[in-house]
């Protein structure tokens, strides 16, 4: 994903949060944070933070929202496509910014 690309799926990522559920907004919360860490890259002083959620995405925290918003954190850090029914995983990111 491109930096220009970014502020448009951010807007559309912030619209989902504001009217999902509240786990399935966890996810996308994540989700926001990890395409924001794509593009930027882990800074030094966060290095330990990023390790911290990728593995709680990976073994689990044993909190539902952490692990939702754990899970969004590396899809988005990944550029994968985003869980779920409404997202096609063939289909590629920015498909869904325009």
């Amino acid at each position: 994903m491109e930096k220009k690309e970014c502020p448009a799926l951010l807007s559309i990522i912030d619209r989902i949060v504001e009217t999902s559920k509240p786990q399935r907004a966890e996810y996308f919360r994540g989700y926001h944070r990890g395409i924001q860490v794509h593009v930027r890259g882990v800074s030094d002083e966060r290095t330990d933070d990023h390790h911290l959620l990728i593995d709680y995405s990976v073994l689990g925290s044993g909190d539902p929202y952490i692990d939702s918003y754990t899970r969004g954190y590396r899809d988005g850090f990944e550029g994968m496509t985003p869980e779920g029914p409404s997202f096609s995983s063939s289909a590629p990111l920015i498909a869904y910014i325009l």
